[in-house]
């Protein structure tokens, strides 16, 4: 249980890690995507402007006035001329027999000519006012302009180079968050025992407490049983002398439980053996079959045969035993009570079904039906025997053999279903 407790806790906490990485990376690579973008959007807004010519001049009133893409305010910082070197662009004005034609291609290199003057002959029977596409190995942005003369040209930007550096910090982004992860992780399991080592000493006294505890009250108990037999023996065979030996029967029972219910959760403490589940189910629920003969409740059992699961035989018994007594227990009066064992659909476990008759269980909360203690009112605490920790017990013992299980209602049944892997 604590192994488990430990293992949830480093899971959970490297989730929470990647969510924060990945709200922070993402807003650092949103951030610089917007930047990429705006850049972009500005150069060729410079092209159209002075047709197709970039220079420190003409570019000034556009990139010395950067602004935060984020809060819209003004950039802090001078004005660097040679920044708009970095850009490679060309023109293509369309001529007077609207024949396109590739002029100011100083800054580009190893471009498709023949490809360039397709698709410029092409956008401008479009009409189209910009866009982008592939040339090659890089991506050109596109816009449309009108000259002074009333001729139409397109500037393309190759964005690819503007984009890389967003494509480059993506990279470094996953590598380096994939490192943290792993690099958090180990950290985390190397501490994590110590951390929780306070926690471990607090589980393993209070088990230690309830099982001394337990082996402590036994002894007053017994010698209470033993004078209450005395007084029975010397003729003093009262209503309160059996008062008092069922309550002693009472807290006995109680103390063997606790006791079992601290030990269950120790799953080192329990050795796992392949035991046969059809045999053991079949003998309880023989074993079981007076006494539900003695509260008149139909009793059926279907239990298929020679399934196999890795668990301890003892520990099994108490596990369906506690199933049989609950439902002997809160079963409707002239009900009936279902026992099943079958293997799963997918043939790799074996489903142990324990159901009783109980028409009020209708729309019930069963969420807190395997908490220790648990009471669902207080006329069912009243009318019913027990201590509430039978369900508990269950879980636990289910937990320890690697299994699941769960509570329904159906068909005015409440159905409580054990699923434990088959052996090979």
């Amino acid at each position: 249980m604590i192994q488990k407790f430990r293992w949830k806790f480093i899971g959970m906490s490297i989730v929470a890690l990647f969510l924060v990485l990945v709200i922070t990376l993402s807003a650092l690579l949103g951030v610089s995507y917007t930047q990429s973008h705006s850049e972009v959007d500005r150069v060729l807004t410079v092209l159209v402007n002075n047709q197709g010519q970039l220079n420190p001049r003409n570019a000034k009133p556009i990139f010395g006035n950067q602004k935060d893409p984020i809060n819209k305010n003004f950039l802090s910082g001078e004005y660097n001329p040679e920044a708009v070197f970095q850009y490679r662009y060309f023109t293509v004005a369309n001529t007077r027999n609207n024949t396109p034609r590739i002029v100011n291609d100083d800054n580009v290199y190893d471009v498709g000519r023949s490809k360039i003057l397709k698709t410029s002959k092409q956008i401008f029977k479009d009409k189209s006012t910009s866009g982008s596409i592939d040339m090659g190995n890089n991506q050109y942005a596109y816009r449309v302009g009108k000259s002074q003369e009333g001729y139409k040209f397109i500037v393309y930007l190759n964005e690819s180079l503007i984009y890389h550096r967003f494509s480059l910090l993506v990279r470094v982004s996953i590598v380096l968050g994939i490192i943290a992860l792993i690099v958090f992780a180990l950290i985390l399991i190397l501490v994590s025992k110590k951390a929780i080592g306070p926690i471990i000493t607090t589980y393993r006294k209070q088990r230690e407490f309830i099982t001394n505890a337990g082996h402590e009250l036994k002894t007053p108990l017994a010698i209470i049983s033993a004078n209450t037999e005395m007084e029975e023996i010397l003729g003093n065979n009262s209503e309160w002398n059996k008062s008092t030996k069922e309550q002693v029967d009472r807290l006995t029972r109680l103390i063997n439980r606790l006791i079992a219910l601290a030990r269950t959760g120790e799953t080192g403490e329990v050795v796992l053996n392949r035991v046969n589940f059809s045999e053991i189910v079949k003998k309880n629920v023989t074993s079981f079959k007076s006494v539900m003969q003695q509260n008149d409740l139909k009793y059926n059992a279907m239990i298929m045969p020679d399934l196999y699961i890795k668990a301890e035989s003892n520990i099994l018994s108490e596990l369906i035993n506690i199933l049989l007594d609950n439902a002997r227990k809160y079963c409707d009066k002239d009900g009936e009570v279902r026992v099943s064992l079958v293997k799963g659909k997918l043939g790799t476990n074996a489903i142990l079904k324990v159901a009783n008759t109980y028409k009020e269980g209708k729309g019930k909360d069963y969420s807190h039906f395997f908490e220790r203690f648990y009471r669902e009112d207080e006329s069912h605490n009243s009318k019913k025997p027990g201590f509430g920790i039978g369900l508990a017990m269950a879980q636990e013992i289910v937990q320890t053999f690697h299994g699941k299980i769960h509570v329904s209602h159906k068909d005015d049944m409440i159905v409580f279903t054990v699923i434990l892997r088959l052996a090979k």
